[in-house]
């Protein structure tokens, strides 16, 4: 049925929507206008030179009211200040109380600078200010009181240096380099302030600034750290909210005694909360969610007490460099994921109780066994730091933000059956300065490294699939007297496997194939490993070779029985490796070695076992048929 509309309703309807459309884009226009003035009182400016003021007579001078007392302080208000070659407001040496109010100022300097002035003499207050160097510079200045000013596209928001008992509240800095940096300034309160979209820091706090209350600041989008506490003891940072900052949420550093509580970090793209070089601070019942690297990372600080915080979707990292540092911690009550964090230290011979924890931390554990565990949405799913004799057994550590599997100054450890892949940062499975380490059967897939040992001594790799990651493959860096064995290295994005300064390793039986760099890159400190009986396929494809050796130690082929490898590309003769050394394969192979696993190969193996599968499925259907 053909409805006909009259000529009448569609004005009428083409009227109300564009009355509707006007509405919503007036709406939207005032609420931003709203954002950027709601502090400020005036809408109508006085035009005003820069005020230079060095003593009592010049501020009465330029007072609009007021007498400098406490009580009636002078005002300064209502003015449209605009320089490009100096402070737009300087103020220098007063005893009396003022205000600087409901102004807007831009300095090519400073938009106020003010120094030496009386203790508890000074309110800046609803200001709109700009500044190349910065928008508020307070200099030895005790007991002033800095609200509701809008800092925007500035050198730094505030600058506040060698001033105490200062009260910053409600505050927007924006745009500038560091949305507030404040040196030496101890005592104060930083309250209900938005710190966000600089270049560098929301709020550094440095430098013996001390005794701070850093409490309910929205600090976002920044290009460095969130909240920055430097060299600072015994300030508490409570009930803030920190995220998409572009490193920590929260990051302490060389500070002491400080206490992080109620805190929300969220969408870092490193640590939530990051302690280091430092001692005696408290973290308790803070929200992590969905930080890159950590939710909270106790950096080698000392005597931390981690207390009752949640994480989602990231995890904790805690780190020491002792035993004795590990004693001294205090890990209790958090969550990972709605499960137990599994914070262990010193256990003996045990097995741990599987799919109990949403992550595990192993601290100088001997003889433990971590077996048919699944850990994922986590930051590493599994660290392990100075243990000895830890078996890892058919456990599935996919999915985590910065990692599976981190081993840390161990000793003979032994990962098997396991799943280490789908990481969104870093690696499957990461070992550094550990000793008889065992891979067996590892799978490392997709993330941006699939296993990498660093400083490992006496090491075994073998039957591991390590396929599709960003980075490279494998990489064995500083790493003596290793066997790697029987894998299948493929498919990644850079190289199969790095080899800088790795001695005394025998490479055989292995897998390369279809990566897009080298299958093997050796640099020149890495001696006398001896490659033979690997299978090379279609990697670095355009190149002139399939594999790297800067080395003049390496041997690429076994002349005692006289093979070499399988290269896919060989044609006759030697086969040269690109680097300076100009290493050969004497022996190249004609065939795959046996006992090598080719992907293809067992895949059409698989097809060739179904065929008949699906061949009397096909005659016992047409046979009902009939």
């Amino acid at each position: 049925m053909h409805v006909r509309i009259s000529r009448q309703t569609k004005i009428a309807f083409i009227t109300l929507f564009l009355l509707l459309s006007t509405t919503f884009f007036i709406r939207n226009v005032g609420s931003s206008s709203e954002i950027l003035t709601s502090p400020v009182n005036h809408i109508n400016y006085t035009t005003s030179d820069p005020l230079y003021i060095t003593n009592d007579s010049d501020l009465a001078g330029n007072a609009t009211s007021g007498d400098g007392t406490a009580s009636t302080p002078y005002i300064i208000e209502g003015l449209s200040i605009i320089t490009e070659d100096t402070n737009a407001v300087y103020i220098s040496g007063t005893t009396f109380s003022f205000i600087i109010r409901d102004c807007y100022i831009v300095g090519s300097r400073s938009a106020i600078y003010i120094i030496n002035a009386q203790s508890n003499s000074v309110k800046i207050s609803n200001n709109i200010l700009s500044g190349v160097g910065r928008a508020i510079r307070l200099e030895t200045t005790d007991y002033t009181n800095i609200t509701d000013n809008i800092c925007q596209n500035s050198g730094d928001g505030m600058v506040l240096d060698r001033s105490d008992h200062v009260y910053v509240e409600n505050n927007t800095c924006t745009g500038g380099n560091n949305g507030i940096y404040s040196y030496q300034c101890s005592y104060s309160t930083y309250i209900g302030n938005k710190f966000y979209s600089n270049s560098d820091k929301g709020m550094w706090i440095a430098f013996n600034s001390d005794y701070n209350n850093i409490s309910n600041n929205k600090v976002y989008s920044n290009g460095d750290e969130g909240i920055f506490v430097d060299n600072s003891v015994s300030s508490t940072i409570t009930d803030n909210e920190c995220y998409l900052n572009n490193y920590n949420g929260i990051y302490i550093l060389s500070g002491s005694l400080n206490t992080l509580e109620n805190n929300y970090l969220h969408n870092n793209n490193r640590d939530g909360i990051k302690i280091t070089s430092s001692t005696s601070n408290i973290v308790a019942n803070n929200t992590l969610y969905n930080n890159d690297w950590y939710g909270i990372n106790n950096n080698y600080a000392t005597s931390t007490t981690i207390l009752d915080n949640d994480a989602t979707k990231d995890g904790f990292g805690i780190f020491a460099s002792s035993q004795g540092g590990y004693d001294g911690l205090s890990v209790g009550g958090n969550t990972v994921n709605g499960k137990p964090l599994g914070y262990i230290n010193g256990l003996g011979e045990a097995t741990l109780a599987p799919n109990v924890y949403g992550q595990l931390i192993l601290a100088f554990c001997n003889g433990t066994t971590v077996k048919d565990e699944t850990i994922a949405d986590t930051s590493i799913a599994l660290i392990m730091v100075g243990c000895e004799n830890i078996t890892v057994d058919n456990c599935n550590f996919d999915n985590n933000n910065f990692g599976s599997i981190r081993l840390v100054n161990s000793m003979e450890t032994t990962i098997q059956n396991t799943n280490c892949s789908y990481n969104e940062e870093y690696g499957g499975l990461y070992c550094t300065t550990s000793t008889n380490t065992s891979l067996y059967n590892v799978t490392a897939n997709n993330n941006q490294f699939g296993i990498f040992l660093m400083s490992a001594t006496v090491f075994n790799v073998s039957h591991c699939t390590v396929t599709s990651n960003s980075w490279y493959n494998t990489r064995f860096q500083g790493t003596v007297a290793g066997n790697i064995r029987y894998n299948v290295i493929t498919n990644s994005a850079d190289e199969g496997m790095l080899l800088y300064g790795c001695d005394y390793t025998n490479i055989s039986y292995n897998c390369f194939e279809d990566n897009l760099g080298y299958a093997i890159y050796s640099d020149g400190d890495s001696w006398y490993n001896w490659i033979h009986h690997n299978a090379f396929n279609n990697n670095n494809l355009g190149g002139t070779s399939q594999a790297f050796d800067d080395s003049l130690f390496n041997m690429w082929d076994d002349p005692w029985t006289m093979e070499g490898n399988y290269w896919n590309d060989w044609v006759s003769g030697n086969y040269t490796l690109d680097g300076i050394a100009a290493a050969n394969d004497s022996y190249p192979l004609g065939d795959v070695p046996p006992g090598i696993i080719i992907p293809e190969f067992s895949q059409f193996s698989l097809l060739i076992c179904l065929l008949p599968v699906v061949f009397i499925s096909m005659i016992i259907i047409r046979k009902r048929k009939r």
